[in-house]
């Protein structure tokens, strides 16, 4: 008789509804759980309704979730000893944690613990202190998860993490569930470009706004809709006031159906500063619509070969202005390429490839030599 598979314990900061949350949704629910049984860990307390979806698909997969109920910084330090008496009580074969908080918490959690550790970067992480933080705790781990290649690059130069330790397993989305956009024309609503993201530095939305401007006032007939909370609430709302835009630029706040707000629009923008790889994007080149995007992680492997067209440099240069007038007003290249993302999505950023990749990853990890440390 086959003995029963100890649980792998995945910890993120918070299980809300952002890109790398959903991922840890998709994950957990979607290994094989005759193999790899898994406990998700939450720091933060449990997502309020509606943003509790997440919470939900976790629980009618009957995967145990633990809340922390972290609401501030110093409430980490308890939780490190709380995680500890989890991974103890539970005798988990592996400890996988998401996002940087987690990862930190999880790094001092497992100190001195003969089980395996593995660690998600998702993003290019800023800051002098983030950074020399999230190289101790990458640098413990027996195995560090990179979504696209230029976070690899960031986690070998800049957090020193041994070459040998580092993988690259992209994103991966559910295509099949999604119905592709039909191209029709608009009806009762303007032609819309979509953005979606925190309201803060990382997004770009000043750039965007800042770009589109002009082009706005030129064609009435568009919009742009930005989904999304955040803290430069206040200054983006001015800056659409001072640009005259009330008309033509709509803050819609967090929305609880992106699928429908994708269907329902025409280009997608992506605007960041920086990037790891950009969930919102994956899911407007799976929903078929033609994008523009600053080049950066991730970006590159999403818009490669024919796609490359549809990245900037920099938003503030002239070339990103050229190609929204060139996309605003060619309904057919939109549809050639939106076909093209989809197809995109559907050949090299699928949620099965994506499951496929971290069981593979997980039997190496688990069938490797036990840990000394």
């Amino acid at each position: 008789m086959s003995s029963i598979p100890k649980p792998i314990l995945i910890v993120t900061t918070e299980l809300g509804m952002g890109g790398a949350e959903r991922c840890v949704a998709n994950v957990a629910c979607g290994l094989n759980p005759s193999k790899f049984p898994v406990h998700v860990v939450a720091l933060a307390p449990p997502p309020e309704d509606p943003k509790d979806a997440l919470v939900r698909q976790l629980e009618d997969a009957q995967i145990p979730v633990t809340f922390l109920g972290c609401r501030t910084k110093w409430q980490l330090l308890s939780a490190v000893n709380r995680l500890k008496r989890i991974i103890q009580v539970n005798e988990v074969d592996a400890v996988w944690s998401f996002l940087f908080h987690a990862n930190i918490v999880s790094a001092m959690a497992t100190r001195g613990m003969s089980i395996r550790k593995l660690q998600s970067l998702r993003v290019i992480e800023q800051g002098s202190w983030r950074r020399r933080f999230q190289s101790w705790a990458a640098q413990r781990a027996d195995r560090v998860l990179c979504v696209s290649e230029g976070v690899r690059q960031f986690a070998a130069k800049t957090l020193r993490v041994p070459e040998s330790k580092l993988q690259v397993i992209p994103n991966g989305i559910d295509v099949d569930s999604i119905v592709p956009t039909t191209y029709a024309e608009p009806v009762d609503r303007k032609h819309r470009i979509v953005a979606v993201g925190r309201l803060d530095d990382q997004k770009g939305f000043d750039w965007l706004i800042f770009r589109l401007a002009q082009l706005l006032r030129e064609k009435p007939e568009w919009e742009l809709v930005i989904i999304g909370d955040g803290q430069l609430l206040p200054e983006l709302l001015v800056q659409i006031e001072s640009e005259d835009l009330n008309d033509s630029v709509r803050l819609v706040g967090w929305q609880d159906d992106l699928p429908s707000w994708f269907r329902e629009s025409e280009i997608y923008a992506l605007s960041s500063r920086w990037e790891g790889m950009p969930n919102a994007l994956i899911e407007a080149m799976a929903h078929a619509l033609p994008v523009i995007a600053t080049d950066v992680e991730g970006v590159r492997e999403l818009l490669s070969g024919e796609l490359a067209v549809q990245k900037v440099n920099h938003w503030e240069m002239p070339e990103a202005e050229a190609l929204l007038r060139r996309l605003i007003e060619d309904p057919a290249l939109r549809q050639q390429l939106g076909q093209a993302n989809r197809r995109q999505i559907e050949t090299h950023f699928s949620l099965r490839q994506m499951i496929q990749s971290y069981e593979t990853t997980l039997d190496d990890v688990l069938s490797g030599p036990s840990p000394k440390r």
